[in-house]
C-alpha cells in the first residue's frame, strides 16, 4: 500500500518501526567520563495526510481491511489496549493523518529504564466521529562502537543482541557525533494516528432552545 501506516496503527505486524534499531543509541556495562548536559534531540520523520474506504472489520482480533484512494489494501490492527476509539464498518470513509517522531537523549546508567505506552481517545471533529491512537515505543540500548564519519552506530539492544546501523536522519547524525562508547541512550518513537469518519455524522444528543428575552424596567435612579 502507498499509504504508509505508521506502527500505531499498524500494530499491524507488530513491526514498530524498523527504523527504530537504527536509531536506538545506548549503554555498555563499563562507565566512561560523564558527558556534558544532553538535551534531548528529537526529528520529524513522518507528517501526512490521506484518505481510505474501510473494507472489512473483525472486532474480535481487532483489525480493519482498509483500501486507499488508489486502490491498494493493507490490514491494521488495533491492539486491545487502544480500541478506545470509534468502532468502524465496512463502508466508511476516512481521512487520516498520521505524524511520527524520533527522540534521543543520554541518560546516565542505572536510572530506571523507559516504558512503552499506548493511549487513544475518540470524540467528535464538527460532528463527524473522530479518534487518536499514540504509541511511545521507548528503547534503551548500549553503545559499543561509534564511527561519525559513517554516520554507524553498533549497539546492543536491550535483549543483549548486537547490531550495527547507520543513521540517515541529519539531526541525528549530529547527536551520534556526541556519543561515545559506554554512553546511555533512550530513544523513542512516537507514531500518532488520527482519523475522522466522513460518511458518518453524529446528531447533536441535546439541543439548546433560547426564549426571547423579556424587557426589564427601567429603574429610576
Amino acid at each position: 500500500m502507498k499509504i504508509k501506516i505508521p506502527a500505531v496503527a499498524r500494530y499491524v505486524s507488530s513491526a514498530f518501526v524498523p527504523g527504530l534499531a537504527a536509531l536506538s543509541l545506548g549503554v555498555m556495562a563499563t562507565v566512561a567520563a560523564p558527558h556534558p548536559a544532553q538535551a534531548d534531540t528529537s526529528v520529524i520523520v513522518g507528517n501526512q495526510v490521506s484518505s481510505a474506504t474501510v473494507e472489512s472489520v473483525d472486532h474480535e482480533t481487532g483489525t480493519v481491511l482498509l483500501r486507499d484512494h488508489t486502490g491498494d489494501l493493507v490490514t491494521v490492527r488495533v491492539p486491545p489496549e487502544a480500541r478506545n476509539v470509534p468502532r468502524l464498518q465496512a463502508g466508511d470513509k476516512i481521512n487520516i493523518r498520521f505524524f511520527k517522531t524520533i527522540a534521543a537523549s543520554i541518560v546516565p546508567p542505572g536510572t530506571q529504564p523507559p516504558e512503552s505506552t499506548i493511549t487513544s481517545a475518540k470524540g467528535y471533529a464538527g460532528l463527524h466521529p473522530h479518534g487518536m491512537l499514540v504509541s511511545n515505543r521507548r528503547e534503551r540500548v548500549h553503545v559499543l562502537a561509534v564511527d561519525p564519519a559513517k554516520h554507524q552506530i553498533t549497539f546492543e539492544d536491550a535483549d543483549e543482541i548486537t547490531r550495527t546501523e547507520v543513521i540517515g536522519e541529519k539531526a541525528m547524525q549530529g547527536f551520534l557525533n556526541t556519543l561515545k562508547v559506554g554512553d546511555t541512550v533512550d530513544v523513542t518513537v512516537t507514531d500518532a494516528v488520527s482519523f475522522e469518519v466522513m460518511n458518518r455524522v453524529i446528531a447533536p444528543s441535546a439541543t439548546v432552545t433560547q426564549a426571547p428575552g423579556a424587557s426589564v424596567p427601567r429603574q429610576t435612579p
